[in-house]
């Protein structure tokens, strides 16, 4: 075992859904990046204009540990059920120093899990990654 694996992090996140906080220890995906597309507006002289569009990609949270049998994991639950269309809710993630003081704030809306998978056992409160797909976010800084 890698001994960096068992070093405490000086900064952790924390995600707030469905009633309930879940931390974790690092984060994937964020983009920032404006994406842009093209747009034909048809006439005598079509234009072609450069339309920002949303970011593309989904959230992956990695080594989180929450209580055994929670609502998060019960939300994220419905994604391996193809049949049932997954909740989409407002969820907040936090980067928080190791005084457990909030530095940045991200608002993830219409939040909706895309797959995830737990660690050992069932019900156990332990997630290896969780990947949360979502409409936009907001960005606050503390």
């Amino acid at each position: 075992m890698n001994p960096a694996e068992n070093t405490p992090s000086p900064f952790h996140f924390e995600l707030s859904a469905n009633g309930e906080q879940t931390t974790f220890q690092a984060v994937d995906g964020m983009v920032t990046e404006v994406v842009l597309k093209n747009s034909l507006r048809e006439g005598e002289n079509p234009f072609r204009y450069r339309i920002p569009s949303l970011p593309k990609g989904n959230l992956q949270l990695k080594n989180g540990s929450t209580q055994p049998n929670s609502k998060l994991l019960q939300w994220c639950a419905v994604c391996q059920n193809p049949e049932e269309a997954t909740p989409k809710s407002d969820a907040t993630l936090r980067l928080k120093d190791a005084k457990g003081n909030s530095l940045v704030e991200w608002t993830l809306h219409k939040a909706h899990a895309v797959s995830n998978k737990s660690g050992q056992g069932t019900g156990n409160g332990k997630i290896e990654s969780l990947e949360l797909g979502y409409l936009f976010y907001s960005l606050d800084k503390k």
